[in-house]
């Protein structure tokens, strides 16, 4: 039986409607009700045969992911929004500015070209911030009417919110929305790569300013794909976007004295409710020095560590580059992606990997993956590339003489977001798919002879991979996403 709904922890259903938005400047930043228009958030782009194709071969997405339909058709009702001011290192590339800057720019991200231009040229990506936050408010709550279903969104503070009004919905479906922030360049840092220079009390100021907006930020991903003055950030793109651009500056730092000035003051609970760190895109020196600051600094409140859409490399350690656990041999071991030390450290302090789903992250190579002739084996195949990386990631806490060890893992698509999704798999839509794909996964594996997990460890697979689209998720936000700690705004 599947699960009555699905969440996702991250991703990013208003960055390409909010771009859209620029096309006109009459409704610049406005989220329309009128689902047929581009910059609303309900607005729905299919994923055809053409799309598909131009995504498979340059990784570029032509179609909405997470649009409100898609996820209300689709039951994933509750989601973590991840908002995101597009860094201007997109667009600062070889080419410099000109036509082909902003055609890349808008093949790149799925927007505008006035949204590329108004990225190029602003100065503050706090207002940016500021602007996507009031694009989710303008339609919080309010009933839209798409092909003759009522749908709406609501940004929720806590986690009894959801859950008295999940049973409350009636004729009209509901999604709720948690916020997260996506790069910490959104606090108005690192403008111009090598060359930036923030303003501290800024930066400081910007985060006191959150922390009293009338919703609740839950996390925070300090790094993303380019320099931002506050730590260091692995390389995170691939193919023609990695061609135009150069991450390089940044990449060999670690968190700089700026940065742990922030991740204090986002996790201090006297300045307002605290808001989570999310490890993603911080290269290994940067993460490494998170995870020793907690144990020195906040040793008795077992912060948990999130990594809000990752994969496994299915390296040992850092310092000692081996495949340990033979699950996770065919693995990317880029930086990115997180070693089996790490795992046992987010499990540690009742944190949360949630799993994306981009293909070029899950396996070293995608060439590697057996064919087959019919969809259904296509669809076996591909969900297999995420099956190898939750197995590696019980088999490493089960080796650990960990006793809960499905407990720490969830969904974070990164849909929508710059991502190559599993083939088969191309939006929200085919999360139920993918769902029962792992569900036979996991049955095929907790019942055969390959599978070493202590005996206590081997649960239902069913409740298994729910754990992992529903369950772990909802708990985590049960025990993090609290009214008490919530700050009103005077």
């Amino acid at each position: 039986m599947n699960p009555k709904y699905f969440v996702d922890f991250h991703c990013h259903p208003a960055l390409k409607p909010l771009g859209n938005s620029f096309n006109d400047n009459r409704i610049t930043g406005r989220n329309n009700q009128n689902h047929k228009k581009n910059n609303s958030i309900y607005h729905q782009i299919r994923p055809n045969v053409f799309k598909k194709v131009v995504n498979l071969i340059s990784t570029l997405t032509k179609f909405t992911q997470t649009d409100l339909m898609t996820l209300a058709e689709s039951n994933v009702q509750i989601i973590s929004a991840s908002m995101y001011p597009i860094e201007k290192g997109f667009l600062n590339n070889r080419f410099k500015k000109g036509v082909i800057t902003n055609t890349i720019g808008r093949l790149a991200m799925g927007v505008g070209k006035r949204r590329i231009g108004f990225i190029q040229d602003h100065d503050n990506y706090f207002k940016d911030l500021e602007l996507e936050y009031e694009f989710y408010k303008e339609l919080d709550n309010k009933v839209v009417t798409v092909r003759g279903k009522k749908v709406r969104y609501l940004i929720v503070n806590n986690f009894k919110e959801i859950e008295q009004k999940l049973s409350m919905q009636n004729d009209i479906k509901t999604v709720f929305i948690v916020l997260s922030i996506e790069g910490l360049h959104s606090l108005n840092t690192g403008l111009s790569n090598k060359d930036s220079r923030c303003n501290p009390m800024e930066v400081k100021a910007n985060i006191e300013t959150i922390k009293g907006w009338d919703h609740k930020v839950l996390y925070a991903t300090v790094a993303h794909h380019f320099w931002n003055e506050l730590c260091g950030h692995a390389n995170s793109l691939n193919g023609f976007v990695d061609w135009i651009t150069d991450q390089q500056y940044g990449m060999d730092r670690g968190i700089t004295a700026l940065g742990y000035e922030v991740i204090d003051k986002l996790l201090s609970k006297q300045n307002g409710h605290r808001i989570l760190i999310d490890v993603k895109h911080m290269n290994y020196k940067s993460r490494n020095a998170y995870y020793d600051y907690l144990e020195q600094h906040y040793p008795n409140e077992n912060i948990p560590i999130i990594v809000s859409h990752g994969a496994l490399n299915g390296l040992k350690s850092y310092k000692s580059p081996v495949n340990a656990n033979t699950s996770g041999k065919n693995f990317l071991t880029q930086e990115i992606n997180f070693y089996d030390n790490e795992i046992v450290k987010i499990a540690k302090s009742n944190g949360l990997f949630c799993f994306q789903l981009d293909e070029r992250r899950l396996i070293k190579d995608v060439k590697n993956v057996p064919k087959s002739l019919t969809k259904r084996g296509m669809l076996k195949n591909r969900s297999k590339l995420l099956w190898n990386q939750i197995q590696h990631f019980v088999e490493i806490l089960d080796r650990e003489g960990f006793s809960k060890i499905w407990n720490y893992m969830a969904i974070g698509s990164d849909y929508d977001g710059i991502i190559n999704p599993l083939s088969g798999f191309w939006t929200a839509k085919e999360i139920k798919s993918l769902y029962s794909n792992l569900v036979m996964h996991a049955e095929n594996y907790l019942n055969g002879k390959e599978c070493l997990l202590k005996q206590t460890n081997k649960i239902e697979a069913i409740t298994a991979i729910d754990k992992i689209f529903r369950t772990n998720a909802l708990q985590f936000l049960e025990k993090n996403l609290k009214t008490s700690e919530v700050k009103k705004p005077a």
